[in-house]
């Protein structure tokens, strides 16, 4: 390699003797010689010159020359934050939702001619299948950052009953474990029945905190009629879809899991409103999705394009059904 004191280098003689000869008979050559100076640094205060790269010409002769070419600075780029459910493209963020309807209900075993009561509980067989359930859930949450995930209850003591494993297992905090006012079964509440109070509920689940109940602090039931009619209960359904966006939305980074344990008729009803995109199909006893009692269903839930994910997931009841 052929190399001039101002930095210049290259490979064949010719092509150095050429860079030499632009500088014949200058006051350059009368000072350094054959060569040029080594460029000077700029003035204080004067703004650097472009940074400089090598770059590799043929000339016309099929010499090859080596000419120091002035280079843009590489982009750096731009670090992107990251996004959280209340900055998802100018929409709400994609909600995990978990549907899980509550265990075996205590009507199932009643005796012959027992009135069937209006908030039942579990009956044995439907302990063991809340008890399986914590168990998955634990397990499938155990490498999950659990302030990602909120569980939610119908105020119903089934369902309260059906999650008390799952949060005991997960020890969550009282802000991820909330029980809904609103998302009592169909029929199960109105101006002859009203619920329990929030009161009632953190007493006898102090685990659940309780949101969405009515301004007397009954389930939450906005009708006039003595029983809640199907109109009622899909305007229920919309407010309590809308609520559960604007929970995840509330919670910071998503995506975020929503662990919902509910009904038979209101998991049809909500699959109704994300999958099909309207509550009006929707038609108490006509079941068109499908959930067994303590089975899991996966909504991905994104408004104007939600899908389901794993249907009627029953696979931790196996152990039970074979007993």
């Amino acid at each position: 390699m052929l190399y001039c004191s101002c930095g210049f280098s290259c490979g064949v003689k010719a092509a150095l003797d050429r860079h030499l000869a632009k500088f014949a008979g200058t006051e350059s050559e009368a000072e350094h010689g054959h060569s040029l100076p080594l460029p000077a640094l700029p003035p204080r205060g004067v703004k650097s010159a472009p940074n400089l790269a090598r770059s590799l010409d043929i000339d016309e002769d099929g010499a090859e020359t080596d000419e120091l070419q002035p280079t843009k600075p590489a982009k750096q780029p731009v670090p992107t934050p990251p996004r959280t459910c209340r900055e998802s493209s100018g929409r709400q963020a994609m909600v995990r939702l978990l549907l899980v309807r509550h265990a075996q209900s205590a009507n199932k075993c009643r005796l012959p001619g027992q009135v069937a009561e209006a908030d039942p509980g579990l009956t044995d067989y439907g302990l063991q299948q809340a008890n399986a359930l914590g168990h998955r859930l634990a397990k499938d949450f155990r490498s999950t950052k659990v302030s990602r995930v909120i569980f939610v209850s119908s105020p119903m003591r089934r369902c309260l009953l059906t999650m008390q494993p799952a949060v005991s297992l997960l020890q969550l905090t009282p802000e991820n474990v909330l029980c809904h006012g609103g998302s009592y079964e169909f029929g199960c509440a109105g101006k002859a029945f009203v619920g329990s109070t929030a009161e009632e509920i953190s007493t006898e689940y102090p685990e659940f905190k309780p949101v969405g109940f009515a301004p007397d602090n009954a389930w939450d039931y906005q009708g006039n009629t003595e029983k809640e009619t199907e109109q009622e209960c899909r305007a229920r359904g919309v407010r309590l879809v809308e609520w559960l966006f604007a929970t995840a939305a509330a919670s910071g980074e998503f995506p975020h899991t929503i662990v919902l344990a509910t009904h038979q008729t209101i998991n049809d009803l909500i699959c109704s409103i994300l999958v099909d995109g309207s509550a009006e199909r929707w038609r108490y006893g006509e079941i068109r999705y499908r959930l067994q009692t303590a089975g899991i269903t996966e909504v991905l839930a994104d408004p104007g394009k939600s899908r389901l994910g794993v249907q009627n997931d029953g696979t931790h009841l196996f152990a039970l059904k074979n007993k």
